[in-house]
């Protein structure tokens, strides 16, 4: 990646479209790199990132997308799963997802064949934040401008699985 100093930044990764928000993985994935996400207006993109601070061998940074996986919607919020295992076989990506239409989106990936999304339904308003249980990672909280903070889980009564893979396309359509 380049260095860019007209904007102030250390570090910046080209993408192909708006960047919403991004997240890096605050849970050890099993890998060297740091493990990133970040949600634009329709996808989410995974990647690792490395640093020359963290490694010498490493001039400036270098970044590998991982994956890109359509939403569909614009990504407001995300966080990692502590089940996110980059060292496994196959490896196990997991995280959460929050948009405009009130609904939290469960992803699991093996960055192969497995890539299957759950939605929880139950919020009344906009989702401020999101966050997984630090220990097993199986529960999400959600916060709301609803004025509530849930807490959904892969069994809640108001989840709707879906096995239908989605992943971007190198010609920037969704696939489901």
């Amino acid at each position: 990646m380049k260095q860019d100093s007209t904007r102030n930044a250390a570090y910046t990764v080209d993408c192909e479209d708006y960047v919403h928000v991004i997240k890096f993985n605050p849970f050890d994935s099993g890998d060297a790199c740091s493990l990133t996400a970040y949600g634009g207006n329709n996808y989410v993109v995974v990647g690792t990132c490395r640093f020359q601070e963290e490694d010498a061998e490493v001039e400036g940074m270098q970044y590998k997308t991982l994956r890109t996986f359509c939403h569909g919607i614009r990504v407001d919020a995300i966080a990692r799963s502590p089940e996110t295992r980059l060292d496994a076989l196959p490896p196990q990506i997991r995280f959460c997802t929050a948009a405009s239409d009130r609904k939290l989106r469960l992803f699991t990936s093996d960055l192969q064949d497995k890539n299957e999304h759950k939605t929880f339904h139950g919020h009344s308003g906009y989702i401020n934040d999101l966050v997984f249980s630090p220990k097993e990672g199986q529960e999400v909280a959600s916060v709301s401008d609803d004025h509530t903070c849930r807490r959904d889980s892969e069994t809640s009564a108001h989840c709707q699985n879906s096995t239908e893979p989605i992943t971007r396309m190198s010609n920037g359509c969704c696939r489901r």
